[in-house]
């Protein structure tokens, strides 16, 4: 086994940050792409014992079973009636996984330096209470993964982590192949969320709940997950409990038999383990669940997610998506399923807002492009409507830099030259030397301020020294603004030589780039 090899640079930007002095590194990289694999290896490299931490049975589970197999290893497991590193004798392995819950009440029993590095699985809830009080009680190097850091609630995690040591994001995984390439299909229903309230940061679950659990909307929802599933293997994220069980008792019954079932928080482990054995086999084709799934469930066959229910956190919507971006054999992509509410005040995540680097009017067009796609009875691919959304932007872009060049560039900041002139045509003694020398020197065209009368000449001027007395921008600044395609109407002159700085800059780059060969 091999890392890949974003996975070796991840491993190498720790290490830097490290031996730089930073204490509390963060990798940041989409679900899918080994963050597992990563820690696993870290564990094994380590002069000394490791620690890593999750937040629930699965997750724990997930990782010892990977990190053995990664290391070759036994790995200890400190969960509920599992004492494999506090035990009663002393003895420390060198790998351990326990879960932050059972951590928190044996936090007495581990000593402080009990391990040489702390690694948190799924970072992005490092900044819970919890969590804080048990990675204050270690005196280690401190290792977060996360696909998602940016949380709902706003907490930086820079509050926990000192350096975002390496960040590789999903688009990039995509075009290198690592992750699956993502088509959208946005579903139109008849939902009306326009009434409901918002707590924590997402839509309040029991009003959501009694309208997504009326038998109308439950079969617009149903109806488009088979008509689309195909052979796909799918995950369904509900709104509630409730949500979730009335959601596969109607996909069974449009079915005409059993094609899904339901799991949740409050389903105990072992009622849960045979269900998602039989899903992960394929005997069940539609896994409905109600924000179980949403972090560390890996079914890389998974090729089809619908989110039957609305999210506002981009993040928490990432995090639904990435159950079905990792590669599997015969799969070519994951098809999301988004369901759009005919009202709704608030404004919902959909499948482009993952690619959260994306410029927000690129992003905000890309939206547009997958609704007029799904209005036609298509999906698309993510990639596709942001390409198609970036040319738009570009060629609009394009567009307005060709009309401010066509633009008198002095007009564009309150200077109209030719009103100047109008008003100079009743004769009367012209514009002084003196004055036609201050004009050049602002970079006005000195054949039409010569046009000027004297009166009209220091009518001018007094504009312009009120200009300057502002601070914004001079009418020399204007001109080569607007050959660059920016309007300079409200620039101060600070901003406007930022800018032309900028500008000239890329230009010799660009020059240098294209320039001969040595």
């Amino acid at each position: 086994m091999h890392l890949r090899p974003y996975q070796t640079a991840a491993l190498q930007a720790v290490r830097a940050a490290y031996r730089q002095g930073h204490r509390a590194a963060l990798v940041v990289m989409p679900t899918g792409t080994g963050k597992t694999v990563l820690f696993a290896e870290i564990s094994r490299l380590a002069k000394g014992p490791v620690l890593v931490i999750a937040h629930r049975q699965e997750l724990v589970e997930q990782a010892r079973a990977k990190i053995a197999a990664w290391c070759n290893d036994v790995v200890a497991v400190e969960m509920a009636h599992r004492r494999d590193f506090t035990r009663p004798d002393g003895s420390r392995p060198k790998i351990a996984v326990a879960s932050i819950q059972t951590l928190q009440k044996r936090l007495r029993e581990v000593p402080r330096e009990a391990f040489r590095i702390v690694v948190v699985d799924e970072a992005h809830h490092a900044t819970a209470d919890s969590y804080r009080a048990v990675l204050a009680h270690f005196d280690a190097h401190l290792l977060g993964v996360t696909a998602t850091p940016d949380r709902s609630d706003r907490v930086p995690l820079g509050e926990v982590f000192s350096t975002v040591a390496f960040e590789y994001d999903m688009r990039r995984a995509i075009a290198d192949g690592w992750l699956c390439p993502i088509r959208s299909f946005l579903v139109q229903t008849q939902a009306d969320f326009s009434a409901v309230r918002k707590v924590a940061g997402e839509l309040r679950t029991r009003d959501v709940e009694d309208i997504l659990t009326q038998e109308l909307h439950l079969a617009e929802i149903a109806a488009p997950i088979l008509r689309e599933r195909g052979n796909r293997p799918t995950i369904v994220f509900a709104a509630s409990v409730l949500h979730a069980h009335a959601l596969a008792r109607v996909l069974n019954e449009r079915a005409g038999c059993l094609v899904a079932a339901a799991v949740d928080g409050a389903t105990p482990f072992e009622s849960r383990a045979p269900v998602l054995d039989r899903f992960r086999r394929g005997e069940l084709p539609i896994l409905v669940n109600c924000a179980l799934f949403t972090e560390g469930f890996d079914v890389p066959e998974i090729a089809l997610v619908a989110i039957a229910r609305p999210v506002l956190s981009r993040s928490f919507y990432a995090q639904m998506v990435g159950r079905g971006t990792r590669i599997a054999k015969g799969k070519t992509d994951l098809l999301v399923l988004d369901f759009v509410p005919s009202n709704c005040r608030h404004t919902l995540a959909q499948a482009v807002d993952i690619f959260a680097s994306a410029d927000p009017e690129v992003q905000e067009r890309a939206r547009r492009i997958a609704a007029e796609a799904s209005a036609e009875g298509q999906a698309i691919a993510l990639e596709k409507a942001l390409e198609l959304a970036q040319q738009e932007q570009e060629a609009l872009a394009a567009t307005v830099a060709y009309q401010l060049k066509q633009r008198d560039p002095f007009a564009s900041v309150g200077i109209d030259l030719a009103a100047y002139v109008r008003r100079s045509r009743g004769g009367g003694e012209r514009a002084s030397a003196a004055q036609l020398e201050y004009f050049r020197k602002a970079g006005l065209p000195v054949d039409a301020v010569a046009q000027l009368s004297s009166q009209a000449a220091e009518s001018l001027r007094e504009a312009l020294l009120e200009r300057k007395a502002v601070g914004l921008c001079t009418p020399k600044q204007a001109k080569q603004l607007v050959q660059l395609g920016v309007d300079p109407r409200n620039l101060y002159y600070d901003e406007a030589q930022r800018l032309l700085r900028e500008k000239r800059g890329r230009a010799r780059t660009d020059a240098e780039d294209f320039g001969p060969a040595d």
